[in-house]
């Protein structure tokens, strides 16, 4: 790339409670330029790890795809909470466990052709908390179906196409592929 776009200008066109919409003026190559740009807060999702070295999965029904899809569990970040206490906070809710280990794999931008979510990817670690002990529970627009699968299990769903949730691939496959250290 010989010259870089400069933003020229960026107004916020649609405010909404999780990500807002931008549209961006930029100039490249003397031509001013329109896109539509999400700007998203912070987001983390992770790789829950059980005694049995199982995996937790669940299956939620998410609107914008109008279907149940297998995932792990992922949120949002409150302001200025860090990844991992979200994470923990995450795990928590929609499991019902508790992270007894958690490492940051890495993090990623999820669709940077229209959006600056940068996701940051953990595994965990889990052992079950019991309800009396528990200090967070489901969300009430969360319908969350929890199950426990080995990682070969989790491969093979990924190869009959069950599971195409994005963020759940890259984290079963980087487990696989002997990033997490936890790997037996």
């Amino acid at each position: 790339m010989d010259k870089q776009p400069k933003i020229l200008k960026e107004e916020i066109v649609a405010d909404m409670k999780v990500f807002k919409v931008a549209k961006v003026d930029l100039e490249f190559n003397g031509k001013v330029m329109h896109h539509s740009v999400v700007r998203f807060c912070g987001t983390a999702s992770v790789l829950p790890i059980t005694s049995s070295g199982n995996f937790l999965l669940e299956r939620q029904f998410r609107t914008p795809v109008n279907s149940v899809l297998i995932e792990v569990p992922a949120g949002k970040t409150e302001k200025n909470e860090p990844a991992e206490e979200c994470i923990r906070r995450e795990i928590e809710e929609e499991t019902g466990y508790r992270a007894t280990e958690i490492r940051e794999l890495f993090k990623a931008y999820t669709t940077c052709g229209c959006s600056d979510e940068l996701m940051h990817y953990f595994v965990a670690k889990v052992e079950p908390v019991s309800n009396s002990e528990r200090e967070h529970f489901p969300d009430e627009d969360e319908s969350i179906s929890l199950f426990e699968v080995t990682p070969d299990e989790a491969v093979d769903m990924i190869r009959r196409g069950e599971i195409i949730d994005a963020k759940t691939i890259t984290l079963i496959t980087a487990y696989k592929a002997g990033m997490a250290g936890f790997e037996g």
